[in-house]
Formats: structure tokens, C-alpha cells, sequence
């Protein structure tokens, strides 16, 4: 079975190929999380993402030792945890009267993540850190936020 033609298939690592697949994800993950959804929905809309995120990594890598099920996994990982954190995001900002813009500007960001990380792999690490930081300080003054309310019990 003749595998269908790779964005990057120049010989590449594991290192890249893992790269390759992180910036993919995070990516489709950015682009399906400015849905901004919210409950059971932002849940279904990960699970999606990270079914793209997967087929992605998978077209996106080589077919050398195995890397093929290293890229898809990435990618889905990636994808769906973008998406998520994204998604929350966009919907606070929603809450706060922010506007469409912002979703436009993150689609704009994805694509360049995507275009840069096809050309040069490792550059996913630079928005995978920033994914991760952005988690983290959400979820601390999500933590700050309702810490008089635990005093309270």
C-alpha cells in the first residue's frame, strides 16, 4: 500500500519527527479551540482535535523505524491539549465582552506555527512552552480566585 506523500519526508529523526507532530497538533489545536466552547462540547471538541491532530502527525512524518506512531501521537496529544487550554481562552475573553478578533488572531498564529514548524521542526518547542505556561497560569489564578471561598468552609 503506497502511503500517501509526507509534508516533510527529506530523512528525518525521531527528534524532529516529535517536533514535527508537537507543532502540527498544537496548530490544529489552537484552530479548533477558537470554537471557545464550553462543558460537555469543549470535551467533544478536544476528542476531535485530537483525531486531526493525529492523522496529521501521522501524514506529516516519515515512514522510517516506527516514527509514523510516534508523529501521530504527538500530534493528538498536542492537539487536544492546545485546544482545550485555547478554548478556555477565547471563552473567558467571550465572558469579558472580548470580540471575534481574538479568535481571528489565534487562527492567524496557528498557521504561522504550522508553516514555520514544517520548515523548521524544532521551533515547536517555542509555542509548545508557551501552551504550557499559559495552562499553568490560568489554572493558578483559577486557584487565587476561589481560595477566600475554601476559607470559608
Amino acid at each position: 500500500m503506497e502511503r500517501p506523500p509526507s509534508f516533510y519526508s527529506a530523512g528525518i529523526d525521531t527528534f524532529s519527527t516529535i517536533c514535527l507532530g508537537l507543532g502540527i497538533g498544537i496548530a490544529t489545536g489552537m484552530i479548533a479551540g477558537t470554537t471557545a466552547l464550553e462543558g460537555s462540547a469543549r470535551g467533544r471538541m478536544v476528542i476531535l482535535a485530537a483525531i486531526i491532530g493525529a492523522v496529521l502527525g501521522y501524514l506529516g512524518t516519515s515512514v522510517k523505524d516506527g516514527s509514523v506512531i510516534i508523529g501521530a501521537l504527538v500530534g493528538a496529544i498536542a492537539a487536544g491539549f492546545s485546544c482545550a487550554v485555547v478554548s478556555d481562552v477565547i471563552a473567558g475573553a467571550q465572558r469579558r465582552g472580548g470580540t471575534a478578533a481574538l479568535a481571528a488572531i489565534s487562527v492567524f498564529a496557528a498557521l504561522v506555527i504550522a508553516i514555520i514548524c514544517v520548515i523548521v521542526p524544532v521551533f515547536a518547542l517555542v509555542p509548545a512552552v508557551f501552551i504550557v505556561f499559559l495552562s499553568w497560569r490560568r489554572r493558578r489564578q483559577a486557584d487565587r480566585k476561589h481560595a477566600g471561598l475554601r476559607v470559608l468552609r
